[in-house]
């Protein structure tokens, strides 16, 4: 007589379901030896996904049609349709309408007049104006990329010539296209890099030490119409004691000149040429007892001046480092009309996981950028996309959307400008996409731009100002 099974059959398959349940349960990362256990979810095709919090789905992010290369215009009314599943998908509560994403910069200023002061800045260059922005970044935009192109297409515009500020020393010298950047002898101390004995920093976030005969050469490049020459050149330092420095001007021969002591508060040196201007400029300190020196400005009068205070590995929060009172007196000089902060692509992971952390960091990091910079507008650049694995995919990291929703609703509580890069660049998997153009626009880190995607985001950031300009104008003659 044949047994039957199916009893035990139905006692395993009831055992097997309580342990894949109990396994279910626990958190991911758990190792058992040298064995790391995977996060499991046996309920993910069955479960009903409408009530959860859009950011813990255990399902990837939906991918647009990646057929061909699309760059929403910032004129463009239309968005792709695989882009606005996207947006559904995450769910995200928008603040301002969501169709504009991407297109406009949103204004969270309490009065809603956030780039009045700026615009009308802009429109007084006519008359002999000086405006300058200072946009503090990550490695996104080092070497100049996108604020290269950016800067060159708003002097077309607005008028001005030269790269603005510029640091003493850079890791990515070589790689500029704004500038030829040499020096030697300097110990640079910075927002990022530790030190027991960091002196006060500068506005870049660095501040440079010279040690005898310490030099800095500038010279113009040629790929940029408005960055191969200038007209004024100003450095700013302290200084325990009067110190003799040497500068150079194209091929003038040197001058010798004393610094007058600055123990206490911020000096500032300035050399002024012809109308001509000059393509060179260097700078040699044979003594250097008690001196800092915190960067120079290459200039040619009016204009519009976009000085990029990149460093790499930014998150923001070690902005904070910046003194305010120290701040105020780079300001007095030069007078910033913008502030723009672009940072959290250090921030940006593929898991959902809570960003509480970085939410409390960020809104640290705004009320101190405040205090540095009292009553000026800042416009807070939320993080563009940044590509990773996803099982056998790349795609579009989940940490994005939940870091530019973060972002956009900080800027709302402290009443800042904001705009949507994310969705200004394409949306999901935009670099994915850039990464496998050509000419190609993006690292195959699916995290950086190239030279050549940084013109493609620099001209299209370039075109949204010119735009908002437009609908500033057009909004006041109506009054």
């Amino acid at each position: 007589m044949e047994k039957n099974y199916t009893g035990q059959s139905l006692s395993l398959a009831i055992l097997v379901l309580i342990l894949l349940t109990g396994l279910s349960v626990l958190p991911g990362g758990m190792t058992l030896g040298d064995f790391e256990l995977r996060k499991m979810d046996i309920f993910a095709d069955v479960r009903d996904t409408s009530s959860m919090d859009p950011f813990t789905l255990s399902a990837p992010l939906p991918a647009p049609d990646t057929t061909e290369y699309y760059l929403q215009d910032s004129n463009s009314n239309t968005r792709l349709d695989s882009a606005a599943a996207f947006a559904d998908s995450i769910r995200v509560i928008p603040a301002k309408d969501s169709t504009f994403f991407g297109k406009t910069i949103e204004d969270y200023s309490f009065d809603q007049q956030g780039l009045n002061r700026f615009f009308a800045a802009i429109d007084s260059i006519s008359r002999g104006r000086t405006v300058r922005v200072a946009w503090y970044g990550d490695s996104f935009v080092e070497g100049d990329i996108l604020v290269g192109d950016l800067r060159d297409s708003l002097q077309t515009a607005w008028g001005g010539a030269g790269v603005g500020f510029v640091p003493i020393t850079s890791e990515v010298a070589q790689f500029k296209r704004t500038l030829k950047h040499n020096f030697r002898g300097w110990t640079a101390y910075s927002i990022i890099k530790k030190s027991e004995n960091r002196p006060k920093l500068g506005l870049n976030g660095y501040a440079y030490l010279p040690e005898p005969d310490a030099k800095a050469h500038y010279e113009g490049a040629s790929y940029f119409k408005h960055t191969q020459r200038w007209s004024q050149v100003r450095f700013f330092y302290t200084a325990e004691t009067a110190s003799k420095f040497v500068w150079q001007a194209g091929g003038e021969s040197p001058h010798e000149e004393i610094l007058p002591a600055k123990p206490d508060r911020l000096g500032t040196w300035k050399w002024k040429g012809s109308a001509l201007g000059t393509n060179a400029f260097a700078i040699r300190f044979p003594e250097t007892s008690g001196l800092l020196v915190y960067g120079a400005t290459l200039e040619s009068g009016p204009g519009i001046y976009l000085d990029n205070f990149s460093v790499r590995g930014n998150s923001g929060g070690p902005l904070k480092l910046l003194d305010p009172a120290f701040i105020h007196q780079f300001d007095a000089v030069q007078q910033y009309d913008l502030i723009v902060l672009q940072v959290g692509l250090n921030a940006v992971t593929n898991t959902l996981t809570n960003v509480k952390w970085y939410e409390a960091e960020l809104d640290r990091t705004f009320k101190h950028l405040k205090a540095c910079f009292p009553g000026k507008p800042i416009l807070v650049v939320s993080v563009g996309d940044r590509g990773g694995k996803d099982g056998t995919e790349i795609m579009t990291m989940r940490g994005v959307p939940a870091i530019v929703k973060m972002q956009r609703s900080l800027a709302r509580k402290h009443g800042l400008l904001f705009y949507d890069l994310f969705w200004g660049i394409g949306g999901p998997n935009t670099m994915l996409r850039f990464a496998h153009q050509k000419p190609r626009l993006a690292n195959t880190d699916y995290t950086h731009l190239t030279h050549d995607g940084g013109k493609v985001v620099g001209i299209m950031m370039a075109k949204l100002f010119l735009q908002e300009q437009a609908n500033w104008r057009a909004h006041r003659q109506a009054q």
